[in-house]
């Protein structure tokens, strides 16, 4: 696994890396990967993080690891925040952590960053196309918007067809969404590092849906 040799600490706080150095001492983190926006956020700067997503393909996060990770981080005070089969979220020195089962595949080769596994740009691209489906939040679309610098959108509509091939016209779904701006116009803006305004991420998005109208859909 290629270590992700500078990492982008400014986005997260001192607590959020301590925490993350600790899980990365312990044996259950082997069967973990951390996604979501902080693991974006260490690898593109873009923005700062303030909570901690790990998934796992292998373990369905449930009862017994749920014990394991209290009792392995029980030095640090941790707080359940909800508890159920295949999510377990918790608190610990005020950052929250989130444990969950993840039944899609990783479709490219994770990063290192010392004892934690990140999942690649791709993974977290495509999980990321997913949440706008299912919630829209405006650091949704600025992550996504940030991603397609480095994977176009079109490239990202290709590798759902392998990693959620069980969902029927996900690209379909996820062209529908990338213009609904409903929740994520009532948001807050999350704390960029990097200045793009709202409205030109939001202008992005309807260039890219007439782009992938035109050259995924043929219509």
């Amino acid at each position: 696994m290629e270590s992700l040799t500078a990492p982008h600490w400014e986005t997260i706080d001192v607590p959020m890396r301590d925490v993350l150095r600790v899980i990365g001492q312990h044996d259950f983190a082997s069967r973990f990967y951390l996604a979501g926006g902080t693991a974006l956020a260490l690898q593109l700067g873009h923005r700062r993080s303030i909570d901690l997503d790990f998934f796992s393909e292998s373990d369905p996060v449930g009862q017994n690891t749920q014990q394991e990770i209290l009792r392995a981080l029980q030095n640090l005070s941790p707080l359940v925040v909800e508890k159920a089969n295949g999510n377990f979220v918790l608190t610990i020195q005020n950052v929250l952590v989130g444990f969950f089962g993840y039944g899609a595949p990783l479709i490219a080769p994770m990063r290192q960053l010392d004892q934690i596994a990140l999942a690649s740009l791709a993974d977290i691209g495509l999980m990321k196309l997913d949440a706008l489906i299912t919630r829209g939040s405006r650091k949704d679309f600025y992550d996504v918007f940030f991603i397609a610098r480095e994977i176009p959108l079109i490239e990202l509509f290709k590798l759902s067809q392998t990693k959620y091939k069980w969902i029927r016209d996900f690209p379909m779904l996820v062209f529908k969404s990338m213009l609904l701006f409903d929740n994520a116009d009532r948001d807050l803006q999350p704390e960029l590092l990097a200045t793009v305004e709202w409205a030109t991420a939001k202008n992005f998005f309807i260039d890219q849906a007439k782009t992938l109208r035109r050259e995924w859909f043929g219509f």
